[in-house]
């Protein structure tokens, strides 16, 4: 399953890489990073938790993926962009996403953004903006794996 994790961080941050809009709010390229760096410029944003969760029915097996993104924000509101990062993975740019690179048989269903919130931190200047992603990818059991195109 960490692969198809890999792949859905990588596909994303290609795609906010791409993005004018997250571009302009996080500078180019863009401060996105593994994870929360104490050194970078402001405003910038680290990949946060991440929740797996598997079920399935006959012959198809689901795994939705919960992706957390950290906006670090100091002197500002993080709000914008949330709303950009958020924007850039809607349902509407959902088709201009490039394709992950899933590992074999697992093949994207949905991806959107589920959640965003602000949240005040213990140093008084920043804020912490957290957007939650929210995607399934499915994949055929071994006895079903030609009925998917």
């Amino acid at each position: 399953m960490s692969g198809v994790i890999e792949a859905l961080r990588e596909a994303l941050t290609a795609q906010f890489a791409s993005d004018p809009a997250v571009m302009l709010l996080l500078g180019d390229p863009i401060r996105l990073y593994d994870e929360r760096s104490t050194r970078a410029a402001f405003p910038h944003a680290s990949w946060g938790r991440i929740e797996t969760h598997e079920s399935g029915a006959d012959g198809v097996r689901l795994l939705e993926v919960r992706l957390g993104l950290d906006v670090w924000y100091r002197d500002g509101e993080p709000g914008p962009v949330l709303d950009a990062l958020a924007d850039s993975v809607s349902a509407a740019a959902l088709p201009n996403l490039p394709e992950p690179a899933l590992p074999e048989p697992w093949r994207l269903i949905t991806l959107n953004p589920a959640y965003r919130d602000v949240f005040s931190t213990r140093e008084r200047r920043l804020k912490r903006g957290l957007l939650r992603l929210r995607a399934v990818v499915g994949r055929a059991s071994q006895t079903q794996e030609g009925a998917l195109p």
